[in-house]
């Protein structure tokens, strides 16, 4: 595994894109940040990070991109709420779809070591058994899901004209630093918002719905671990901690760490396109990588609570 050289990280002022960064900067090479500050903020990028305000559908943004001698490109910029596509699915193609093609386009022109993708447990839609593999059929059930299929194939496709590609299917990521102002994305940071601002839990969905929630640090080690890894070029991976959590498991962790054991809670109808239960098997990056999550659920909430209160 040969990391070193120029990182270019799309939405890296953003949850995971932010994190990722703070990883590579720790290493041996120079980390470019690509963002249009939709969602992300400023304030999560760091200090080392070279920084370009814009959006990957502005062709104004590739000149300047190459004016650096890239060799890993690290794809996170997308809206990422599955419920928010159904408000504005052009918005979400865009990002989604064309901001992907143009930046595989402009990746495979500068030949590039190796260009890895943010895809999304969502392309799965309704799971035919569990734990879902990377065989498993996928069946996009929004807008979002949809999007990031179509970049899958993409993605694909530019593998197939030379590009060393690596997808990761990221299952439903938490963890300190995540957006608790965005109500509509990440299941933790929306419970958790509600309670540290001293609101009704307003659950969207029953309770008895499941997810598999991976901890960003182990996101970032993932992700690490598979960059300039050559076993990972052509492959898509599930990043998972492969244990189904129920809802109301996941709402009795946050709120007897939290210290707040009885709460008032509302369940509502549920989103558009919502998935009932899935949960994934990672043992493929496990084989090529040696890559495990090192977070329980409980572990990562308590980090995850304790950061929040300290900000």
């Amino acid at each position: 595994m040969n990391m070193s050289g120029t990182h270019l990280i799309t939405g890296g002022a953003g949850f995971v894109g932010s994190s990722l960064a703070r990883g590579l900067s720790n290493g041996d090479g120079e980390v470019l940040i690509v963002d249009d500050l939709s969602t992300g903020s400023r304030l999560n990028l760091p200090d080392e990070a070279i920084f370009i305000e814009a959006n990957l559908c502005d062709d104004f943004l590739y000149d300047r991109l190459s004016d650096y001698d890239v060799d890993f490109v690290h794809h996170l910029a997308a809206q990422s709420s599955g419920e928010k596509s159904f408000d504005d699915p052009v918005t979400d193609f865009r990002s989604n779809v064309e901001g992907t093609f143009k930046l595989l386009n402009w990746s495979l022109t500068q030949n590039v070591t190796q260009f890895l993708f943010a895809s999304s447990m969502s392309v799965y839609g309704s799971p035919m058994y569990l734990p879902v593999d990377e065989d498993h059929r996928v069946s996009p059930k929004s807008y979002y899901a949809a999007g990031k299929l179509a970049a899958e194939s993409y993605v694909r496709l530019h593998a197939n004209l030379g590009l060393n590609t690596t997808i990761f299917r990221l299952f439903s990521v938490y963890g300190p630093g995540q957006n608790m102002r965005n109500m509509k994305q990440g299941m933790v940071s929306i419970y958790l918002a509600f309670i540290l601002n001293d609101d009704k839990l307003i659950v969207k969905g029953s309770t008895d719905r499941f997810r598999d929630f991976v901890f960003i640090d182990d996101v970032v080690d993932a992700w690490i671990m598979t960059t300039g890894e050559p076993n990972s070029f052509g492959e898509t991976y599930n990043v998972a901690c492969s244990e189904k959590i129920e809802i109301s498991e996941l709402i009795d962790t946050i709120l007897s760490t939290n210290g707040t054991p009885e709460y008032p809670i509302q369940v509502q109808e549920g989103t558009p396109g919502d998935q009932f239960g899935i949960y994934g098997d990672a043992s493929k990056l496990e084989y090529d990588t040696g890559w495990k999550p090192a977070h329980t659920i409980q572990s990562g909430i308590k980090r995850m609570i304790a950061a929040e209160k300290q900000n």
